[in-house]
């Protein structure tokens, strides 16, 4: 698609991401905008679905496309609201990093809040792909990182040290570490079926995940496949050596690793906690399939 000349965006913004930073970002973003004479209008989220809901009664047609200020978590709701419009790939959206967990904007390339607004001004896009989660109630999205067991266990107590900024994840890591146990995961991988104890699984769009972690090191985001890490078991010092290595991607060369790239796959053990997106975010079972360039973003990839 041809880049398109930006005249108004829509900036929607998490007030508690990265340490409350957002008023000194916004006032550089609209600094930025002023000298292009480029309009804005800033949504800022008051509770958690309220980016969602904004997505879906706007009317985006006055708008060149949507911006996101926050983190991983914020992109998702900005995705989940995207999802449910009869066109989603119409409207693009920018990520504005600016939370303590910027997974995907790390796959972008690029952390620094200015330099993607000025990536985004240049109006160049690109269709990704978009997961598609149906458990026993809903029907909800993602693009980052559907992760089970200790995958989910990290984020939950990660949640917990959200004062340590970023780095609580490989703190979270190393303490999950050395308390890890399998459980018991039920699941199909396309046409493979698993029953066996594990001690996480994950499920990936991009390469990153956490702070500066290469998970997937051979994701791509429009390739219509779903990058799959699966640890079944280990000792925990071979978890730690798997742990260390996850920062230059070289994990997936070690033997306790299998690592696969799926379309479609399914948890059936009940009531596990899951990791979505970097959020704790509902529980096993569930159904997923991957929606090859569902949703359109600023950015080339």
């Amino acid at each position: 698609m041809k880049p398109k000349e930006i005249q108004k965006l829509c900036f929607l913004v998490n007030p508690t991401a990265g340490k409350q930073k957002s008023e000194t970002i916004i006032r550089q973003i609209k600094l930025e905008l002023s000298k292009k004479k480029i309009a804005s209008n800033f949504f800022v989220s008051d509770a958690g679905g309220s980016i969602s809901e904004f997505i879906q009664k706007e009317d985006l047609n006055d708008y060149d496309g949507l911006c996101v200020l926050g983190g991983d978590g914020t992109i998702n709701e900005a995705i989940n609201g995207l999802m449910l419009l009869d066109q989603p790939q119409n409207i693009p959206l920018g990520i504005i990093p600016i939370g303590s967990g910027n997974a995907f904007a790390e796959t972008l390339g690029e952390l620094d809040p200015i330099k993607t607004l000025r990536n985004v001004l240049t109006g160049e896009t690109s269709l990704i792909d978009v997961f598609k989660i149906n458990d026993r109630e809903k029907t909800f999205f993602a693009i980052n990182i559907i992760g089970w067991g200790m995958a989910a266990e990290v984020n939950i107590l990660a949640e917990k040290l959200r004062w340590m900024g970023g780095i609580r994840y490989s703190v979270a890591s190393l303490i999950t570490v050395m308390r890890m146990k399998q459980k018991y995961l039920k699941a199909n991988l396309d046409e493979n079926s698993i029953e066996d104890k594990a001690l996480f699984f994950l499920a990936l769009n991009n390469v990153h995940t956490g702070k500066g972690m290469q998970m997937a090191p051979n994701a791509i985001l429009d390739d219509g496949l779903i990058d799959i890490i699966l640890v079944r078991s280990a000792s925990k010092l071979r978890v730690l050596k798997i742990f260390t290595q996850l920062f230059s991607g070289t994990h997936t060369e070690d033997s306790h690793v299998e690592y696969s790239q799926i379309t479609s796959f399914n948890i059936e053990t009940l009531n596990d906690p899951l990791n979505i997106d970097g959020e704790n975010k509902g529980t096993s079972p569930i159904k997923v399939e991957l929606i090859n360039k569902g949703v359109r973003i600023f950015g080339k990839i």
